[in-house]
């Protein structure tokens, strides 16, 4: 089978953070009839939508993908696909190889999770246990927070990585967040503040993680045949590489604390696919749920040498029109991280990116984007690559 180009044609997004007022239904339903807009096709043109969710999908709400299409009054198949933290990133993969195979010609994507329903202490972390090792490691009193410190840890004494480098990467998440209308914390924060902050899992301060909320993100997929025969869409993006790779589930079977496999294979696949380099990446979004996520993704997704992450972020390497752009958006730190969302949120800011639509954060010169999402310490990874194109009519 000759393969087929598939095309992200539409985005659409909530504001992150808290949205006490809203189902998960109805956030789904917003960034949905948002995504089909922007796409300009009638909604009766998407075949099925894939749903990625975490926690809204599987506890407080198991018929989510019933809800949102009736809040959007879409009358489509649907699927809910979870993968930990990574499950926004899974139903997109998902979706293209759908479109891919020749058997879809147009699908929906939603990311969506609601987690100020799950206020009670401990709720939100023993369900976040099943994306890490239970029985070896939640049930023996870890935490994703104190497994990222071990990771931190064996970073800072393999390579001398420093607190003040580490501290950058929220630093920077920060200051490209105030530009994002989206974003859950739209405020700068000094470099002091992070280093004088309680340690939560030394050297994990409690200002270094991103924060759980809620939120939703959808986009519209289609083929070539399908966008030739629907002259109202103006835009297309297309997908170059996706792929996923997984590693051990715990920390103490894995060959190294100072990389992740995961990601090294998924995006030595998906710069195949695109017949592409590292070295031609201009702008990605990365998984940086805590410093040393952000530090191990730049490196393992060969953007910067392995041990030279944390340089690279102290000496803004990784700032807006550096060297690569990194977390143009804010990242989970600063955008927010509700889990299902956090996948399709990332490629939706590559998207904005490629059409130049990206406002204060925009990158100067782009040809190539890539989003790198992880399940809880990176057993499983998720890498898309993205092109610069637009419809020529």
């Amino acid at each position: 089978m000759a393969k087929r180009n598939v095309f992200i044609i539409g985005t659409g997004i909530t504001s992150f953070g808290e949205s006490y007022e809203n189902s998960s239904g109805k956030l789904a339903s917003k960034a949905l009839t948002l995504a089909i807009e922007n796409s300009k096709i009638p909604k009766e043109s998407v075949q099925s939508t894939f749903i990625g969710s975490l926690v809204s999908g599987s506890n407080s709400q198991p018929t989510i993908g019933a809800n949102c299409l009736r809040e959007s009054n879409i009358k489509t198949p649907h699927v809910r696909i979870e993968a930990g933290n990574a499950s926004g990133s899974a139903a997109f993969h998902q979706a293209y190889l759908g479109i891919l195979s020749g058997v879809y010609d147009c699908l929906a994507v939603v990311g969506v999770e609601k987690l100020s329903d799950f206020v009670n202490v401990g709720v939100v972390e023993r369900i976040l246990g099943s994306t890490i090792d239970y029985q070896w490691e939640f049930e023996m009193g870890a935490t994703l927070t104190s497994l990222y410190a071990i990771l931190t840890k064996a970073h800072m004494k393999e390579f001398q990585t420093t607190m003040e480098q580490l501290a950058s990467v929220p630093v920077k998440n920060h200051k490209n967040g105030v530009n994002n209308p989206n974003a859950q914390f739209r405020k700068e924060i000094a470099i002091e503040r992070f280093l004088n902050a309680k340690r939560i899992a030394d050297p994990i301060g409690k200002f270094d993680s991103a924060a759980f909320c809620d939120g939703s993100a959808s986009v519209i997929l289609a083929s070539e045949d399908f966008i030739l025969h629907n002259n109202d869409i103006s835009s297309k993006i297309p997908i170059l590489g996706s792929s996923y790779a997984s590693d051990n589930l715990a920390l103490h079977h894995r060959n190294s604390l100072t990389e992740l496999n995961a990601t090294k294979t998924a995006a030595a696949t998906a710069y195949k696919m695109a017949n592409i380099k590292p070295e031609n990446i201009n702008v990605a979004e990365v998984h940086d749920s805590y410093p040393i996520g952000e530090i191990l993704a730049i490196e393992d997704l060969g953007f910067f040498r392995k041990g030279e992450g944390g340089k690279a972020a102290e000496e803004g390497l990784t700032e807006l029109n550096g060297e690569v752009s990194i977390n143009t958006s804010g990242g989970l730190k600063a955008r927010g991280d509700p889990f299902g969302a956090t996948g399709v949120a990332q490629i939706i800011e590559i998207v904005e990116q490629m059409r130049g639509e990206a406002g204060k954060r925009q990158v100067g010169s782009i040809n190539y984007g890539l989003t790198q999402n992880v399940m809880g310490t990176g057993a499983i990874t998720y890498v898309n690559v993205l092109g610069k194109e637009e419809v020529k009519k």
